[in-house]
C-alpha cells in the first residue's frame, strides 16, 4: 500500500511536545489504516452537515491488502451554538463515527476549528489513538469526489517537508476551480488565490504562503507543537495560521490539483464579515514580518471600500470596514470585537419588493429601470423581480440569468465618471445595482434597489448625507491606518497562536453516534 514513511523530523527549530502523540501510526492494530480526524465547525447550519456527511460517507479510504479500508476516519463536527442542537436534526450515515462536540457559545469559525482540535489531540492522548492527520473542513464544503481525501494523504506522502496540504477549491455552480492555494502580495499584504484553472500551477502539487482552511490536512504533531489558530472568530486565521506553522516547522504550506473540493467562491453581500476582514487583516503580514509600510498599505485599501459602500447609501456597511481599522489600531484583536455593536439592514426576499418599492417612487417619474450588466440570477429570483417591478408599471430590461459573476473591474474603473453622476444626480428614476459598491454602479438611479442573489435593500439617492458620510469615513480610515503604519501590533507567538494543550472552551455537551459497521 502506499504512504507508509514516517512522519519526517521537523528540524531543529521544533518546539517541545505539549502533547503525547505517541500512536499517531497505527502500528498496533493493523486492520485499522491510519486515523483521520475530520474537523467541521457550524453554526445554524444542519442542512449543510447533513449533506456533508453524506458525502463523507461514501469517500473512497483505500484498500489495505486484507481487504480493510487504508484510512481509520472519524468525524467532529464542532456545533457552534446552534439554536437548535445539530445532533438533534441530522442523520449519521451508516458506517460513519461522528461525533457533536456542542460548544455553549458561537466563537466563530477559529473558535470553532480550534475546539475540535484540542478536543481531538486531548482525545487521542488519553485513549492512545491519535489521529495522523487533522481534516480541517467547512460544513458548507463538499468534496467533489470520491478521491478527495485520499488525494491529500497521498500528496502528503509524496511531498514530506510539506506540513499542511490543501484542495483545490471549485466554484459549487460552474464547477471551475478558482483557487489553488493562496498568496500574500509584498506590496499591499492583501491575500488571495495563487493558481486557478485561468491560470494553472506548473505542477499537480504546489508550494503556497497558504492553503484555506474550507479543506486542508495538516499534522497532528504540528498542531500540538505550534499551536490553534488565531482567535481572531472569522477571516485571516487560516492564513495567519499557515504562515505560521511553516515558519515555526521550517517545512512548506502546499496545495494540490488531486484533492478538489467545491466551496462558494463569494459571500453575496457580506454584511458583518466585512469588519473582521478590516481587523484581522494584519496578522499575516505580522507573521511574515513584512513592516510598517505593507500594514500602512493594507490599512488603507480598507477605506476606498467603506467610500464606496457610503456612496450606494450604505454606511452600516461602511461602518464595518472603519470600525475594523480603528479596532485593529487600538490593539483589539481577539475574540467577537464589535460584532454585537452593529446595526446592518438586512437583505430582504424579493417577494415583497413591489409593496417596498412603491413608497419610493415619485408620481410621473419616468418609467425606464437602469440594470446593472454585472447582476445575474437564478431564473426563479430573476422571474420574480421582473414581476415585481413590472407589477408597478415600470419598464423593465431582462434580468440576466446564470450564476454570480464576480466583477473584475479595478476598484477605480469608472471612478470619474461615477462622481461626475454624482454631482449631476442620477438620470434614471430607478437602478437596480449589485451591492459591492463598484463606481460603476454609483449614482444611477434616484432610488436604488441593491440586490444579492437571494434578496435586496432600497436606498434613496441623497447628496449631502452621502458627502458628510465621505467625509466621516475618510478622515478617521486614514487616521486608523497611519496609526496601524507606524505602531506594531506587539503581538508574540503565544499570543497568536494559543497552545493545544492549555486551550480553554466551553463544552455544553458531547455526543457521539458511532455504526456498527464502523471498521476499526
Amino acid at each position: 500500500m502506499t504512504g507508509l514513511t514516517t512522519i519526517p523530523h521537523l528540524g531543529a527549530a521544533r518546539l517541545p511536545l505539549a502533547i503525547d502523540l505517541t500512536g499517531t501510526r497505527s502500528g498496533g492494530d493493523a486492520r485499522e489504516g491510519r486515523r483521520v480526524r475530520v474537523i467541521s465547525p457550524c453554526f445554524n447550519g444542519a442542512k449543510d452537515v447533513q449533506i456533508l456527511l453524506n458525502d463523507l460517507a461514501t469517500l473512497d479510504l483505500g484498500r489495505l491488502s486484507d481487504g480493510t479500508p487504508e484510512i481509520s476516519l472519524s468525524v467532529l463536527v464542532v456545533d457552534n451554538a446552534s439554536t437548535i442542537p445539530i445532533s438533534q436534526t441530522v442523520r449519521v450515515p451508516e458506517g460513519l463515527d461522528v461525533t457533536f462536540l456542542r460548544l455553549k457559545a458561537n466563537t466563530g469559525g477559529s473558535g470553532g476549528y480550534n475546539a475540535g482540535m484540542a478536543h481531538s489531540l486531548r482525545e487521542g492522548r488519553d485513549t492512545g489513538r491519535m489521529p495522523e492527520f487533522l481534516w480541517l473542513l467547512d460544513s458548507d464544503a463538499r468534496p467533489a469526489d470520491d478521491l478527495t481525501l485520499l488525494g491529500l494523504v497521498r500528496a502528503m506522502d509524496a511531498n514530506p517537508a510539506f506540513t499542511l496540504m490543501g484542495s483545490s477549491i471549485a466554484n459549487p455552480e460552474t464547477g471551475v476551480v478558482f483557487e489553488i492555494g493562496g498568496t500574500l502580495d509584498s506590496f499591499v499584504g492583501q491575500f488571495h488565490p495563487r493558481w486557478g484553472e485561468e491560470n494553472p500551477p506548473p505542477k499537480r502539487t504546489v508550494e503556497v504562503t497558504y492553503a484555506a482552511a474550507c479543506s486542508c490536512l495538516v499534522r497532528a504533531e504540528t498542531v500540538a507543537q505550534v499551536g490553534l489558530f488565531p482567535d481572531v472568530f472569522l477571516n485571516g486565521d487560516d492564513v495567519e495560521w499557515s504562515v505560521t506553522l511553516a515558519k515555526q516547522c521550517k517545512g512548506k504550506v502546499g496545495a494540490t490539483c488531486d484533492s478538489v473540493v467545491r466551496h462558494p467562491q463569494y459571500k453575496f453581500g457580506q454584511t458583518l464579515p466585512r469588519y473582521f476582514i478590516a481587523r484581522n487583516g494584519f496578522g499575516p503580514i505580522d507573521a511574515l514580518k513584512m513592516g510598517p509600510r505593507v500594514r500602512f498599505f493594507r490599512a488603507l485599501r480598507e477605506v476606498p471600500r467603506a467610500l464606496a459602500q457610503v456612496m450606494i447609501g450604505r454606511p452600516d456597511l461602511a461602518e464595518c470596514h472603519i470600525r475594523g481599522l480603528e479596532d485593529a489600531a487600538a490593539r483589539r484583536f481577539w475574540g467577537a470585537g464589535a460584532k454585537d455593536s452593529f446595526k446592518i439592514d438586512k437583505f430582504v426576499t424579493f417577494t415583497s419588493l413591489a409593496g417596498a418599492l412603491e413608497r419610493h417612487i415619485r408620481k410621473g417619474a419616468r418609467p425606464e429601470v437602469w440594470m446593472h450588466g454585472r447582476i445575474r440570477l437564478t431564473e426563479q429570483n430573476a422571474r420574480e423581480i421582473e414581476g415585481q417591478l413590472e407589477s408597478l408599471g415600470l419598464d423593465v430590461p431582462p434580468v440576466p440569468r446564470g450564476p454570480y459573476i464576480l466583477e473584475r473591474e479595478r476598484f477605480m474603473t469608472g471612478v470619474w465618471a461615477g462622481f461626475f453622476r454624482f454631482l449631476r444626480g442620477p438620470k434614471h428614476e430607478v437602478a437596480v445595482i449589485p451591492v459591492r459598491g463598484r463606481p460603476n454602479a454609483w449614482a444611477r438611479g434616484r432610488v436604488q434597489v441593491e440586490v444579492t442573489p437571494d434578496g435586496y435593500v432600497i436606498r434613496e439617492f441623497r447628496r449631502w448625507p452621502i458627502l458628510k458620510g465621505l467625509v466621516n469615513c475618510g478622515l478617521r480610515g486614514i487616521r486608523a491606518a497611519t496609526i496601524i503604519g507606524l505602531r506594531r501590533t506587539g503581538r508574540t507567538l503565544r499570543d497568536r497562536l494559543p497552545d493545544a494543550a492549555t486551550y480553554a472552551y466551553d463544552v455544553e455537551s458531547e455526543t457521539r453516534v458511532r455504526s456498527a459497521h464502523v471498521a476499526g
